[in-house]
């Protein structure tokens, strides 16, 4: 198990750093676009050239797998960026075929992007999509779709595999839901809508569903890396009693506690790409990703509020978008106990397959 980064992920990540380095984003600001996100900064990642990198050479991209896409996932958290390059890269990463990759990279060349489609009403993350397609006809519910208002194409999981749909398609329709940070987030639905043959992105929607956690995960895992950032600078220039609150054992065991979820958090993450860049299955590490973003994320982000006082809750204040976003990511991938559920009856299964092995069945 090698988690040395390549060349192509270090140079993803070194354009990605210096493009957020000169953006300034307004912590404290609603976004103007109606699909709720940062659209200044998600042109600069267009004009960049990071949309393409997943899509194969032969429609202009890079052929940069979800490996290299990982620097990229975890600078976007770490900013707090919110913008739809995840749902867009994901499309490119499992847009193989020749009239999906088309599709996508026809958005993308034009600074569109796609929306993921995974959840289903009482069914987060669902392995199991209850959205059908027969005959080429699409019929169903999706929940928790972000920035799907403005999308040029929507990637949704069937329970026939993994189709691509014009965001304008009659019979869909769209409506916006509450979130924490004010991103948009949509329920669609899908009333009989066509869907050419040329469409279809995949026959297995865990493909899109992987895919779809590990970018979640990915993201997440920069989130808590730049509010963990913002609150050791906080506690190291925050004086009281003649010296910084840092010194104070009651910080420092907190401080200890938030990294130790942190390198959890970025190890699962990693060992799952590593794993399905390797072609191996990565269930496992991805439901203990999306079981600690649930379960940890939203406690130590509280942690940290409390560590800089009034400061925290500041609307103007960069803690602000750092702990709303993981309010929203903990709700998005279903909450602990769902996620906690899926982890065990993976490992369950992991553990049947090694005694049927061992057995010789």
């Amino acid at each position: 198990m090698d988690f040395t980064v390549d060349s192509t992920a270090t140079a993803v990540g070194d354009v990605v750093s210096d493009l957020l380095r000169r953006h300034t984003p307004v912590w404290d600001a609603e976004f103007v676009d109606p699909g709720g996100f940062d659209t200044d900064l998600y042109a600069s990642v267009h004009r960049a050239g990071l949309l393409a990198l997943a899509l194969p050479t032969d429609h202009g991209g890079d052929d940069v797998g979800l490996i290299g896409l990982h620097p990229l996932l975890r600078a976007l958290g770490t900013a707090a960026a919110v913008t739809p390059t995840l749902g867009t890269v994901v499309a490119g990463a499992v847009a193989t075929g020749p009239g999906a990759a088309s599709v996508v990279a026809g958005i993308v060349e034009g600074g569109g992007h796609v929306a993921v489609a995974v959840s289903e009403p009482g069914s987060p993350l669902t392995t199991t999509p209850q959205t059908s397609l027969s005959n080429g006809r699409l019929r169903g519910t999706k929940t928790a779709v972000l920035h799907a208002q403005g999308s040029a194409a929507l990637l949704v999981t069937t329970d026939s595999g993994a189709v691509l749909v014009d965001t304008d398609a009659p019979g869909v329709t769209l409506t916006a839901t509450p979130s924490s940070t004010g991103w948009g987030e949509y329920t669609v639905r899908f009333d009989d809508v066509a869907v050419p043959d040329d469409r279809v992105v995949a026959r297995d929607a865990r493909v899109v569903r992987d895919a779809h956690r590990f970018a979640l995960s990915a993201y997440a895992d920069g989130v808590l890396a730049g509010a963990l950032r913002i609150t050791a600078d906080h506690v190291t220039n925050r004086v009281q009693f003649g010296k910084p609150i840092a010194t104070f054992q009651a910080v420092t065991q907190q401080l200890a506690d938030i990294y130790v979820i942190g390198r959890s958090m970025n190890l699962a993450v990693t060992s799952a790409v590593w794993r399905m860049s390797e072609g191996l299955d990565a269930d496992r590490d991805l439901s203990i990703a999306a079981y600690w973003l649930a379960a940890e994320m939203p406690s130590t982000l509280r942690t940290m509020t409390h560590l800089h006082g009034g400061v925290g809750v500041d609307i103007t204040y960069p803690l602000h978008r750092y702990a709303s976003i993981v309010k929203d990511l903990a709700r998005l991938v279903g909450g602990p106990t769902a996620r906690l559920d899926e982890l065990a009856e993976s490992s369950m299964l992991a553990a049947e397959l090694a005694q049927s092995v061992e057995e010789g069945i």
